[in-house]
């Protein structure tokens, strides 16, 4: 019994480990937003675990099976790699949920239903796997954004084409807002407070 609960261990530090190669993977748009702001696929999905975490709660939908979507819907390019808007168009989506059967299988990860939530985003029907998608688009439109407001000019496209492919109230709103906003604002807004000084 002990020799089991070890191998059941050494899988899941295996699988620990394959999710941290997500650190070193950088987001296949950085290649055709061509900076100044990179991101890797982690710091991505942090974003769209936020932005998820806040649409589910406007939206009134399972905002933890929301969370777990937007987790883990970039797993699959630890063996596949990132692909961005051209990519998809030879890389084919239908080998996605292929791929998370090998990892869920390969790191013994039925316990945590790994499969059933990819394909739930995957398939896009239910009303959390629209929330979620709509995060991962949010999470790509701050990164538009910023880029935008540091003066790349070609960020302003993808921001459009982002936009439209929003489809849940919330996710709209927010995004129409999130394009009005200067990044800095935030901070600006702090400092006037304590400072009393405006800065433009």
């Amino acid at each position: 019994m002990k020799k089991k609960e070890n191998s059941r261990i050494k899988k899941l530090a295996n699988f620990l480990f394959e999710t941290r190669i997500l650190k070193y993977t950088p987001r296949a748009c950085s290649y055709y937003l061509k900076g100044p702001v990179k991101e890797n696929i982690v710091e991505h999905l942090y974003f769209t675990t936020i932005i998820g975490w806040i649409l589910a709660k406007m939206e009134n939908v399972e905002e933890n099976k929301v969370i777990k979507m937007c987790l883990i819907k970039d797993i699959v390019e630890t063996r596949r790699g990132p692909r961005n808007i051209i990519m998809r168009f030879y890389t084919p989506f239908s080998k996605e949920p292929e791929i998370i059967k090998e990892i869920s299988e390969d790191h013994n990860l039925e316990f945590i239903q790994l499969e059933n939530l990819f394909s739930e985003y995957f398939e896009h029907k239910t009303k959390e796997a629209k929330v979620a998608k709509d995060a991962d688009i949010l999470a790509r439109m701050l990164l538009e954004k910023e880029c935008l407001d540091l003066g790349n000019q070609k960020a302003k496209k993808w921001l459009e084409y982002s936009f439209k492919r929003l489809e849940t109230k919330s996710g709209k709103e927010l995004g129409k807002t999130l394009i009005e906003t200067d990044s800095d604002e935030w901070w600006l807004k702090i400092v006037e407070r304590y400072t009393g000084y405006k800065i433009s």
